[in-house]
């Protein structure tokens, strides 16, 4: 059966090589741990980059070798990022640029929240099977949050998110694609998660004192 097998996927090898998309959807993280029994008071801007958050994976042995899967994990991770902090935030004002401490009074607003994804990483291995192969994906990745209050630096903090999932390889691997989005979710609401916490449990961004 084995044998049946690994020509299975070598045939899918010579069928040639192609690019499965894995773009995962937003997940928000609602069940962050706060130290606080409300919101963050007043108004805050967020702005989030997540343009370093994609990476073509390749497989990491020889089965599904002349595939690659590109995993884009910006806008996924973008609205992640604001589904949590709306449950977070009493006010929250989506803006297309960082704001400069000095604008923050005449909007109105208590601090500037940056969210920057820092790193993508990913690993999918093909697990032969005696009908069909599997696949085994793990993502990671590295996020930063910085607060900026109107009179100085409130928060400054990293944190990192981690996702695991399997699934079944498909008849030509495109069932890494989905696995990757899988374990892409789970890293993401782990990440978010954190960075949420990081927020809503810091005493200098409640009281706005640098």
């Amino acid at each position: 059966m084995k044998i049946r097998t690994t020509a299975a996927l070598a045939a899918m090898v010579a069928l040639g090589g192609c690019a499965y998309k894995a773009e995962p959807m937003s997940v928000g993280a609602y069940n962050v741990y706060s130290s606080y029994g409300e919101k963050l008071p007043g108004k805050y801007l967020l702005f989030v980059d997540a343009n370093a958050l994609q990476k073509a994976i390749k497989p990491s042995d020889f089965n599904c070798a002349a595939h690659n899967y590109p995993l884009d994990l910006r806008a996924g991770f973008t609205g992640s990022v604001r589904k949590t902090f709306e449950t977070l935030v009493s006010e929250l004002e989506v803006v297309d640029r960082p704001v400069d401490r000095s604008e923050l009074q005449s909007r109105g607003a208590r601090g500037m929240i940056i969210i920057k994804g820092e790193e993508l990483d990913g690993r999918l291995r093909v697990v032969p099977g005696f009908w069909t192969a599997g696949m085994e994906t793990e993502v990671e990745l590295a996020a930063s949050i910085v607060v900026d209050g109107r009179s100085g630096r409130l928060l400054g903090s990293t944190v990192g998110g981690n996702g695991n999932a399997q699934g079944d390889a498909g008849g030509f691997c495109e069932g890494g694609a989905k696995a990757l989005v899988q374990s892409a979710e789970k890293a993401m609401k782990e990440a978010v998660g954190r960075l949420g916490e990081a927020l809503t449990n810091s005493e200098r961004v409640r009281s706005g004192k640098s």
